[in-house]
């Protein structure tokens, strides 16, 4: 088994770059593709129950024209007169011979469209059916036989017989036809003369000519079965699921008091149901109940989608074969200036200096070649200069380095310490990464000043700077690159960074300078009690404070003003210590040519 690590560079790359473009295109494609079909589906389940909507619209216009029919038909002259005879030969051919043809039995299916049997057969049309003030029937539109006992029982007919307009539609059964029918009272001035029951049929006619309008499948379910559908070629078995779904449907319409969508399945195809009631949900009705639904196919309502995926899904194969190929392409531009590298590389190892790689790009790569081509040369001319020193110079160097011992001299100096206040409780409220560069910002500000005025930074402690002033003015340089920190901290901080500030303590005397550590460490750096003390100033500095010893103040010229304090007891030292603090904030310091000017503020 090949493992990793003897894989070549350039298949390493090549595999990693496919390697990234497939889980991103992937990644991208899978997303996509999820984005559009849910934006697709909800814009499909929206569509759809606004046209639930709209049918329920068009069933409201169905009730309202069916409910002026009726009130139109109770208040004809002629109809009043054959009710107060009380006959019910004259009121029923009243209705079949002069209002047969007055009658509209469905205002949403154009005239036009409706067989002629329909107006001819008495039979095939709506309901009509007059009763007189106490609930028997006087007359009726169909030819059957008139009932001979009281309807005051049947829905919607004893708020008629009470004097009270009808809110909503019921649903008669009369043989195996139903009807959706509205029942109002008929007045003779102010006496009620019997109640006019006026309905339209639920049948199939109905639920073709309105799929044809609205474009969707209608079912009409009545007395707890499917009564009609416009789906065409419906084979039994997805009739029988359908009403079976609608009759579970029925019981969530109820509980939610609102029309409910659903999706079912009609052998290998989906469908969206949208399922509203013929009566008002908030009353009780105990009698027949109906419901309207309307259809969609959302297999064919998703084609578009599908067929939009597989676009996607082709882009997204293509993107993935144009990557191979590009990887391919850029693999080889990086990896040939590596194998150049290291055919030089191979090179040198042969002590072969004379061939230079070539540099074919400004890259990091490219700097690369130039380091190691500047590294061959540097190399060659060592190994030349070798030829113009003697062996014997060469052990010297070499029996000289090796006995280099830790060790110092005593040194003149002054010292400079400054430690930033309030660093820990500000680096608790930021994470490490802001408060490494908050440090390095301070830290870097502070020692570009004191090189800036001739001092030389010593080392770093967390927080605190170490530097070395040493020369002609060295303490002058040194309280002078203090007072600029002091001066230009405050400008360079943001209002949040305000909390942060320098404590600095300055002290002036001799000190060891030289090689500390061991043989195979060893730090060049400052020692002794002036040291010491240098650290205890600092120490003992608060925010923007500059504290000097007295041989530093001795060492000032008198423009510099300072405020005496009260003596410090100083681990170490028997004595007090006499102690200054500068006044900073009324010091103007500038530098030209290492000279330092002081000038009252």
């Amino acid at each position: 088994m090949v493992k990793f690590k003897d894989i070549s560079l350039r298949w390493k790359l090549l595999t990693g770059f496919v390697g990234l473009v497939i889980v991103i295109v992937v990644a991208l494609l899978i997303s996509v593709s999820q984005i559009v079909e849910q934006r697709i589906r909800q814009d499909i389940d929206t569509n759809f129950v606004e046209a639930g909507r709209v049918f329920e619209r068009i069933q409201d216009i169905r009730y309202r024209q069916l409910r002026q029919t009726a009130i139109l038909l109770a208040d004809i002259p002629s109809l009043k007169a054959a009710i107060s005879t009380g006959d019910t030969v004259t009121v029923t051919q009243k209705i079949q011979e002069e209002l047969l043809y007055l009658l509209d039995f469905d205002p949403v299916i154009p005239d036009t469209l409706i067989p002629q049997e329909y107006y001819t057969n008495r039979d095939s049309a709506g309901l009509l059916l007059i009763a007189d003030s106490e609930g028997k029937p006087l007359g009726q539109l169909s030819s059957n036989r008139l009932p001979e006992y009281s309807i005051a029982e049947r829905p919607g007919v004893r708020n008629a017989l009470d004097g009270n307009m009808p809110s909503q539609t019921y649903i008669w059964r009369e043989g195996n036809r139903y009807f959706n029918v509205i029942t109002i009272p008929i007045w003779t001035g102010y006496n009620l003369a019997g109640t006019l029951s006026y309905g339209l049929p639920i049948r199939q006619l109905e639920a073709e000519q309105l799929s044809r309008d609205i474009g969707l499948e209608v079912l009409f379910f009545v007395d707890s079965k499917l009564l009609a559908h416009s789906f065409e070629d419906l084979a039994p078995d997805d009739e029988n699921q359908l009403a079976a779904n609608i009759s579970r449907d029925t019981f969530e319409v109820l509980q939610a008091r609102e029309a409910e969508t659903s999706e079912i399945m009609l052998g290998d195809e989906r469908w969206l149901t949208y399922l509203a009631p013929m009566f008002n949900v908030e009353d009780d009705v105990e009698d027949i109940r109906g419901y309207y639904a309307v259809a969609k196919s959302l297999t064919d309502a998703l084609v578009p989608l599908q067929n939009l995926q597989l676009i996607i899904f082709g882009i997204g194969l293509l993107s993935i074969l144009a990557s191979i190929l590009i990887s391919i392409w850029l693999t080889h531009r990086i990896t040939k200036p590596i194998d150049q590298l290291l055919a030089g590389v191979h090179r040198v190892e042969k002590e072969n200096f004379d061939q230079e790689v070539p540099v074919s790009s400004n890259d990091e790569i490219g700097q690369l070649t130039v380091a190691f081509n500047n590294l061959v040369e540097g190399l060659q001319e060592r190994l030349l200069m070798l030829k113009f020193v003697s062996e014997a110079t060469l052990d010297a160097i070499k029996k000289n380095l090796s006995r280099i011992e830790p060790g110092g001299e005593r040194r003149d100096i002054t010292v400079f310490f400054s430690d930033i206040r309030g660093f820990t409780y500000w680096s608790e409220q930021h994470t490490p990464e802001e408060v490494i560069e908050m440090l390095n910002k301070l830290l870097s500000f502070q020692a570009e000043l004191v090189k800036e005025f001739g001092g030389d930074v010593d080392k770093f402690v967390g927080d605190e700077l170490v530097a070395v002033f040493r020369g002609e003015d060295k303490d002058q340089k040194a309280v002078n690159a203090a007072i600029s920190i002091q001066q230009k901290l405050t400008s360079m901080l943001s209002s949040e960074e305000g909390e942060l500030a320098v404590g600095i303590g300055i002290n002036s005397g001799e000190a060891v300078m030289g090689a500390m550590g061991s043989k195979n460490r060893m730090d060049y750096t400052v020692l002794g009690n002036t040291v010491n003390l240098g650290a205890r100033l600092c120490s003992a500095a608060q925010k923007h404070q500059i504290l000097i010893s007295n041989p530093v103040f001795l060492n000032l010229e008198r423009k510099i003003k300072v405020n005496e304090l009260e003596e410090i007891q100083v681990k170490g030292i028997k004595n007090p210590v006499p102690i200054y603090e500068v006044n900073w904030n009324e010091q103007s310091v500038s530098t030209k040519e290492n000279e330092v000017l002081y000038e009252d503020s």
